[in-house]
């Protein structure tokens, strides 16, 4: 692999159903239920990475890990104010999380998109759309898209050049889990074709660190 490891502090912030087979009734799932199956979608504008990384610990892995858990436990420490000025979490408090949880984890740049579609987890990586930095899980490469589930939009997919265009450098975050037994089959979703819009995330995250026993 010509890519270099790499950990910093920057930040990038219808199914129908037959039920029975008399009079089978049929079950039509929204847009919108599409679109957030398998996504845990950020509750604050700087929240992507921490969504991210609960994303691909609760449906890749079965560990269920709030995005909430991942906050509070990044902002007991590490400086609010230190968060709120890079815009939100690092690759780096991403990284520690997941190694206090029992997990390994590591940075790339300069991977290529030949080398990112040979991952055999879905991993996280930075984008830059419309002036803002944005991370996203990437799921799978297929039929020249890219099936992603981002943070603040849900399920997409996007062709690989326009993914290209958006990726930053190259750089990929990895996780990798205690044991090869929580590793999952990747499967495809029936994902929307749309491109995420930064407008959709609003709320912003408060600089006070809630109180958590478990962290």
């Amino acid at each position: 692999m010509a890519s270099v490891s790499l950990i910093s502090e920057t930040s990038f912030c219808q199914t129908w159903e037959n039920e029975g087979v008399q009079g089978a009734s049929k079950s039509i799932r929204s847009l919108k239920e599409i679109r957030g199956e398998g996504v845990v979608r950020q509750k604050w504008d700087m929240s992507c990475g921490a969504a991210a990384l609960s994303t691909l610990l609760t449906y890749d892995f079965k560990d269920n890990t709030p995005e909430s858990a991942i906050v509070v436990w990044i902002l007991h420490r590490v400086d609010p104010v230190r968060v709120r000025a890079r815009g939100g979490f690092s690759l780096l408090d991403l990284k520690r999380f997941a190694q206090a949880r029992g997990y390994s984890a590591e940075g790339f740049t300069g991977m290529s998109i030949e080398e990112l579609a040979l991952e055999k987890t879905s991993v996280i990586v930075p984008i830059r759309l419309k002036g803002f930095d944005h991370f996203i899980v990437v799921r799978q490469i297929t039929g020249g898209r890219v099936i992603v589930a981002d943070p603040g939009f849900g399920n997409l997919t996007m062709k690989v050049d326009r993914f290209q265009t958006l990726w930053k450098e190259g750089i990929v975050f990895i996780v990798h889990p205690p044991t090869e037994l929580m590793l999952t089959e990747k499967r495809s979703v029936m994902a929307s074709r749309l491109v995420p819009d930064e407008t959709i995330i609003q709320r912003r995250i408060d600089i006070t660190a809630p109180s958590n026993p478990l962290y």
